[in-house]
């Protein structure tokens, strides 16, 4: 439901129950000045609640990149035959990818860092692979 429907339809409910005490004009006014008091307080928790949504789904967006940008590396050091890709982690983290695990020489340590420096998205390499002798 967008945020305009529910504004809407806590303004409705607020009347309707204002409504309700129109008989009564001393009612009347305090059931506006509460209706008022309750329309304010509904727009502001929805803009609270849009404004978490928002960052969740910018999270979110990021989340899925990274999840990307790791994929495009493995499948890289899979094609890349020497790359012992299998002895090697990938973690991205906005879009810094961090690279753990063995490489078989320090030739193969730095092609892993190469070919993760051509996906389009990495913004920095940090290569802790361990190589082994």
């Amino acid at each position: 439901m967008k945020v305009t429907s529910i504004k809407l339809s806590a303004f409705m409910i607020a009347c309707l129950a204002g409504l309700t005490a129109c008989d009564n004009p001393n009612t009347a006014e305090n059931a506006g000045k509460e209706i008022d008091i309750a329309v304010e307080k509904a727009e502001k928790k929805i803009d609270q609640a849009s404004e978490k949504m928002g960052e969740s789904s910018d999270q979110a967006v990021v989340e899925v990149e990274d999840a990307t940008i790791t994929a495009k590396i493995k499948a890289a050091f899979i094609a890349e035959s020497t790359i012992k890709s299998l002895d090697i982690n990938v973690s991205t983290t906005d879009g810094v990818v961090t690279l753990t695990g063995i490489a078989d020489s320090l030739e193969s340590s730095q092609k892993a860092t190469d070919v993760a420096m051509l996906i389009s998205e990495v913004k920095k390499v940090e290569n802790q692979l361990i190589v082994k002798r």
